[in-house]
């Protein structure tokens, strides 16, 4: 796992040094590399590497260099051609090859140049590996991290577009965006090719057919013992989080199977949810080598919320309406103490399983419409009064607009026309799963960890798109797939058991204790808002009121502001830094 960089510079005369651009970047991302770090300039364009060695040689260069080209590697292949690469250069240079995206099981993101000043970078198809892009009149660059490519060509501006699109959707930009003009994410499985300052050519992988007919359990169980087995390729030390649910659980099972023994376990324990594991019995598992396993946990509280807030948001370099990030933050330094450096995670299985506890709705034919799914009356009425209808009607047309692409991906996808549950399957992949791969990426990735997902590896994502819906949801049971294809390997009770979200209970946690804090912070903070995003004071009374009164929808858009009023912190506190360097 590694932080990269690539600048592609337009030549005029007075421009910087593509190599300098580029080392600045590159040292806000020293915290991915602990391996050490590397520059290669080729004039007009650089790209660069902060290495954190996982399976690679130590003596590899960094980056890793062949005989006419240079590759900035971020990730894993885990499979090329029926054989597992030995790390490195190797590694870097079957991501990049376009045929990539069918012959590689991997998660990557690649940049790549020659002395021609021509640089390719490319991300993997399910986004498991971040890449972002920022494009000026005076060049380009990409960087695993949003942060660093705020001020590389002058401070981007902040888009209050985005954020309305954010508020009303409750997890991110819909429109492909970010939250600053010029900033997007490089899409999944987008190939880019840069030169001169500019964008050559965008390739995006399409959608691959789905085969035929539902998966056989003895599939989706080789699939994912494939998997597992290649979570296990490195010789760090690798570990294992575990919150007693179905996906970790399982996890845990097959590698107690194969006889990992002396395995780092780690949990957090968020108060008032009984999610996370206090001990590993409570797993319920009798594979004796379990025994020998080391287990940490922590628990996480209201005031471990508002305290782990301010360094999430820096970490993810935007607002956040997830509030499992600070829970994350607290679990990647448990697993920073633990002696970790590869932490198994179960990211995926949701998303692929239909694992959350909203689709049951969904499932059961509930909405005619994808967009009734994402945006519920009641936070359309109050997300209206904080920023007014026309700002709501524009980010509900791209939230339509999404939808339709997602329309369109998974028409090409199964070649027939898709109902609502398809569109809304498609669209989680995107919109749902890469934003918490995101944060498994950016949180670990600041206590030097690479996180690793056996749901979406050794062909167990493929598996999954062909199950129908009924094998999927059934009553009040999700993941009904998954449950019965491992039937026999988990103690009775996990063929029931509920999903236990891992998140905090903000609704009970922001009207007790914390109440008189949060409201005094809202209320200092909407002169700002107001100037800044254009948040209406009016509508921020009626949410004050409304989250006093503890109301559901209240508590969520209110978190999403107090991660705003941080997000704003962290900008004015870089631009202070900024100027004082530039001063002196």
């Amino acid at each position: 796992m590694c932080g990269v960089v690539g600048v592609s510079l337009t030549p005029h005369t007075g421009q910087r040094p593509a190599g300098e651009v580029a080392a600045g970047i590159l040292e806000q991302l020293l915290h991915r590399g602990p391996d050490g770090c590397g520059l290669v300039d080729h004039g007009t364009a650089a790209l660069g590497m902060a290495r954190l060695r996982i399976r690679s040689r130590q003596q590899d260069s960094v980056p890793f260099a062949g005989s006419d080209v240079v590759f900035a590697f971020n990730g894993e292949v885990y499979r090329a051609d029926g054989r597992v690469p030995q790390g490195g250069f190797e590694e870097a240079r079957r991501a990049g090859e376009p045929d990539a995206a069918t012959a590689v099981d991997g998660m990557y993101a690649v940049v790549s140049g020659g002395p021609d000043g021509t640089l390719r970078a490319v991300r993997d198809p399910l986004g498991i590996k971040p890449l972002y892009l920022r494009e000026s009149p005076d060049g380009v660059a990409v960087a695993s991290e949003v942060g660093p490519l705020v001020d590389v060509f002058g401070r981007a501006p902040v888009r209050p577009a985005a954020f309305a699109q954010f508020l009303l959707s409750g997890r991110r930009v819909v429109d492909g965006g970010s939250f600053f003009e010029g900033i997007r994410a490089v899409r999944p499985g987008e190939r880019l090719t840069l030169r001169d300052g500019r964008i050559m050519q965008s390739v995006l992988t399409p959608p691959r057919p789905s085969a035929p007919g539902m998966p056989e359990p003895a599939e989706l169980r080789a699939a994912l013992e494939t998997a597992v087995d290649q979570m296990l390729l490195t010789d760090r030390q690798v570990g294992l989080a575990v919150s007693g649910g179905l996906d970790s659980t399982l996890v845990a099972r097959l590698l107690a199977r194969r006889g990992v023994r002396d395995l780092p376990t780690v949990s957090v324990r968020p108060q008032d949810t009984g999610d996370g594991v206090s001990d590993l019995s409570d797993l319920g598992l009798s594979d004796g080598v379990i025994g020998t396993w080391r287990h940490r946990s922590t628990s996480f509280g209201p005031a471990d919320l508002l305290a782990g807030l301010p360094a999430a948001v820096r970490s993810i370099g935007e607002p956040v309406a997830m509030s499992s990030l600070p829970m994350y933050r607290a679990l990647a330094e448990l697993a920073k103490a633990s002696g970790i450096t590869v932490l198994l995670v179960g990211e995926g299985a949701d998303e692929l399983f239909a694992g959350y506890h909203r689709y049951r709705a969904l499932y059961a034919g509930a909405f005619t419409d994808p967009v009734d799914f994402y945006l519920p009356d009641e936070r359309l009425e109050l997300v209206t009064a904080l920023l007014g209808r026309d700002a709501c009607a524009d980010a509900t047309g791209e939230l339509r607009r999404a939808i339709g692409r997602s329309r369109a991906a998974a028409a090409e996808r199964h070649g027939i026309e898709p109902g609502v549950v398809d569109v809304v399957r498609e669209h989680e992949y995107e919109h749902s799963l890469e934003p918490l791969l995101r944060r498994t990426d950016h949180l670990l990735m600041a206590e030097g960890i690479e996180g690793r997902t056996p749901f979406l590896h050794g062909g167990v994502a493929e598996l999954a798109r062909r199950y129908p819906a009924h094998s999927l949801v059934r009553g009040s049971l999700t993941k009904v797939a998954l449950r019965e294809a491992f039937a026999d390997l988990l103690p009775p009770s996990y063929s029931v058991q509920p999903k236990l979200p891992f998140r905090a209970p903000v609704r009970e946690w922001l009207r007790g204790g914390l109440l008189p804090r949060v409201d005094r912070t809202l209320a200092d903070a909407t002169e700002s808002l107001h100037q800044r995003l254009g948040v209406r004071p009016a509508g921020m009374l009626l949410l004050r009121e409304r989250l006093a009164a503890g109301d559901a929808v209240a508590s969520t858009l209110a978190f999403a502001l107090l991660s705003t009023v941080e997000w704003f912190c962290w900008l004015d506190d870089s631009a202070a830094r900024s100027e004082a360097s530039v001063s002196v």
